[in-house]
């Protein structure tokens, strides 16, 4: 937990900042590394490298001049490609998911390479000697022109990828599975709301400077707590946002206020959401999409349903685990942390109303709507039902409301009403 604010720091400078800045820096201390190396060498390797691989310090120099400009130009095209990109995703899929494009690795790797390239190249030609050796640095140096065209060949590959919304989709669906897989493996079948307040002395702790909850992170406050005897109730989860001075906590049993500090660390505010501890984060990310697309604007009913798609399934999974986060036990079993609990009916309340509302006069798209939660019905357990029960209620009003054919709504209603039947049936 010391590591923490680190942590948070690096998540506000990633991007094209830190991991291809650390690989462009490397090059520097290859280049240095080599060159001492060969010059330790000088003795002996000169009978150990084949003559086709002998390289004159003319040569040298000439070759560590064109792949220093080669590379600061290709840097400068990724670099345009990139923003290009950007210019492309913010206007057609989501302004939001400009930071999912700058966390890209492959994206991150490849500037970092050139970068690299570039720097051993510079670095090389400052150090290199006339009357030295070069043919171990010239080997290294093309080995990063060498790996550097293959990731400039996959970056490519990748961008032409990611512009396109359904893979886009995919991709944000799948982590959004990875998040509900570390929640899952987190969570407790106890609810916040069935907690009982504990007794005697409370207190409110406050919010120290305005942002978004980044996440939860419980694990030096635990062993406070369970030191003290105490107990903390977050009045907030992750992804919502806190002004300075907002009631953030209640502490219970901590009349000496020794746990404030660690309230106030274990729940970081950063300026800006990420997905890093908040499950409902990706889920907004593929509402955005979808609701973009059923736009006037842009009209593309089917990338809607796509993302419809994805979520049913990434929902299912979270029902069939039961998904309960929020309460985090100490070491004897006991919560002494509890925050506002995320489970699957949550976040299908945060992902389907919104599209129910923009689908009512798209009736391909409330069709989806419909497939999707008979999906998740047929699946879930019986006592799992009522939300997505209630959701098609709703959507059967909206679609009696629609200015639909009469033919098309009473096809549809009566898909729904099948599905509903389910909900009179007694349990097994």
């Amino acid at each position: 937990m010391a590591l923490a604010p680190f942590r948070r720091t690096i998540r506000v400078l990633r991007g094209f900042l830190t991991i291809p800045g650390a690989i462009s820096l490397s090059g520097l201390l290859v280049a240095i590394a080599t060159w001492h190396l060969e010059a330790c060498l000088h003795d002996e390797h000169a009978g150990l490298v084949p003559a086709f691989l002998e390289v004159q310090a003319d040569t040298a120099e000439a070759v560590f001049t064109v792949s220093a400009g080669a590379s600061m130009s290709a840097l400068v095209m990724v670099y345009s490609i990139v923003l290009l990109v950007y210019t492309m995703a913010a206007s057609a899929i989501g302004p939001r998911l400009l930071q999912r494009f700058g966390d890209d690795r492959v994206s991150q790797v490849a500037v970092g390479s050139l970068g690299a390239t570039f720097l051993y190249a510079l670095q090389s030609l400052w150090m290199m000697d006339s009357d030295g050796s070069t043919d171990l640095t010239v080997a290294v140096g093309a080995a990063y022109m060498i790996v550097s065209v293959l990731l400039l060949l996959l970056f490519v590959q990748r961008v032409s990828t990611r512009v396109t919304i359904d893979q886009e989709a995919a991709e944000i669906a799948r982590a959004l599975d990875r998040q509900i897989d570390n929640a899952i493996a987190r969570s407790t079948p106890i609810l916040s709301s069935e907690l009982v307040l504990p007794e005697g002395d409370e207190r409110k702790v406050h919010a120290p400077v305005d942002g978004y909850v980044d996440a939860i992170e419980p694990g030096q406050l635990l062993t406070a707590a369970r030191a003290a005897g105490a107990t903390v109730f977050y009045d907030v989860q992750p992804g919502d946002f806190v002004i300075k001075g907002a009631p953030i906590a209640t502490v219970f049993n901590d009349p000496d206020q020794a746990l404030d500090r660690a309230v106030t660390d274990a729940l970081p505010l950063l300026s800006v959401r990420t997905p890093e501890g908040d499950l409902r984060f990706s889920v907004n990310l593929l509402v955005e999409i979808a609701l973009r697309a059923l736009s006037p604007g842009v009209n593309d009913t089917f990338t809607a349903i796509a993302c419809v798609d994805r979520l049913s399934a990434a929902l299912a999974t979270a029902r069939a685990e039961r998904l309960s986060t929020g309460v985090f036990l100490d070491s004897d079993g006991v919560a002494r942390v509890v925050s506002p609990t995320t489970t699957a009916d949550t976040l299908f309340i945060e992902a389907f109303p919104p599209l129910r509302r923009a689908a009512r006069r798209n009736g391909l798209m409330s069709l989806a709507l419909e497939r999707a939660i008979a999906r998740m019905i047929r699946i879930a357990e019986p006592d799992q039902r009522e939300a997505m029960f209630d959701e098609l209620r709703l959507l059967a009003e909206e679609v009696s409301a629609s200015d639909q054919l009469e033919a098309d709504k009473e096809e549809l209603l009566a898909r729904i009403d099948t599905c509903l039947e389910l909900a009179d049936r007694p349990s097994a």
